[in-house]
């Protein structure tokens, strides 16, 4: 018996979405289209697959045992097509990558855009969240954070290091002084966040160790651009990552302050699943994202 793989895909699509419309809407069919293929599939059997009522779809025993082999079969087609494509070097699809919102605006959109600009049939969802991501149940190819990694089933890849940095505007600091150890901060406006500003403080390498020095400032915002934005108008002296200040530090439109107090650098990761056939648009992407963070300019960000 030859089973038409496309009636067996349809079965699975309508059983994991639990309706025709559904189903057909992530097929990008007609609901007619189908169901019309699902009464092919049963009549080439000779058994029912699926109970149908006005309410529900619910699938019948022998629905149940068919179910797991198309799922298998499904999966394995798409594997195959996957490493076929690994090996064409076909640079069409869509590749879904996750970061940080204050990284992903500021460094991670420009990469993308270059990467585009080059492969332009490539669809690009960019997911920018501060929330630690499951890649697998999510559904998302690669993500770029910051820490390490724990996951054995992740490859990490370290990109870029990066710093806080305190820094002002060269007319904030002919007005008010420039700030000599982490002490001084206590006689000058500091921007940040409300946690970082009024209960933790800021980190400071002194003396060999990490110190924590209480600031105080008339603004606090949880959005790093918006700090650089108040920064950059003379409110005041932020701490800001390297990699939203570096820009306007070399153009010297801010000046980096208390330098010899550095905490430690961090590192940014690039993260995606273990997979023995990566899409050659995924590692293209990958290749492209190491190559531009290897630029001499980046190393402004440590």
């Amino acid at each position: 018996m030859n089973e038409p793989f496309e009636e067996m895909a349809i079965f699975a699509r309508i059983a994991e979405q639990g309706s025709f419309t559904a189903a057909a809407k992530s097929l990008g069919r007609s609901k007619a289209y189908v169901s019309q293929q699902l009464t092919k599939l049963e009549e080439r059997l000779g058994i029912q697959l699926l109970f149908r009522t006005t309410r529900k779809l619910s699938l019948t025993e022998a629905g149940k045992v068919y179910l797991d082999y198309c799922q298998a079969i499904v999966k394995s087609a798409t594997e195959a097509r996957q490493s076929i494509a690994a090996l064409q070097g076909e640079m069409t699809g869509s590749i879904c990558l996750s970061t940080t919102s204050s990284f992903g605006e500021i460094m991670v959109s420009e990469v993308l855009s270059r990467f585009q600009e080059k492969y332009p049939e490539v669809q690009i969802d960019l997911d920018l969240s501060d929330e630690i991501k499951d890649l697998q149940a999510e559904g998302i190819d690669m993500t770029i954070r910051g820490g390490e990694v724990v996951d054995e089933n992740l490859v990490a890849i370290p990109l870029v290091q990066w710093r806080m940095f305190v820094v002002a505007t060269p007319e904030y600091l002919a007005t008010h002084g420039t700030p000599q150890t982490p002490d001084d901060l206590k006689d000058h406006n500091c921007i940040g966040t409300k946690h970082e500003t009024t209960n933790t403080g800021w980190p400071f390498m002194i003396n060999g160790e990490i110190k924590r020095i209480k600031v105080d400032g008339n603004f606090t915002v949880n959005r790093n651009p918006m700090i650089k934005k108040s920064t950059l108008q003379g409110k005041g002296l932020a701490w800001l990552p390297s990699y939203v200040a570096y820009r306007e530090i070399q153009s010297g439109e801010l000046v980096r302050v208390l330098s010899d107090y550095d905490a430690p650098a961090f590192t940014f990761f690039l993260t995606y699943v273990y997979q023995k056939a990566i899409p050659f648009r995924n590692r293209r992407l990958i290749d492209f994202i190491k190559e531009w963070f290897e630029k001499p300019d980046m190393a402004g960000l440590h």
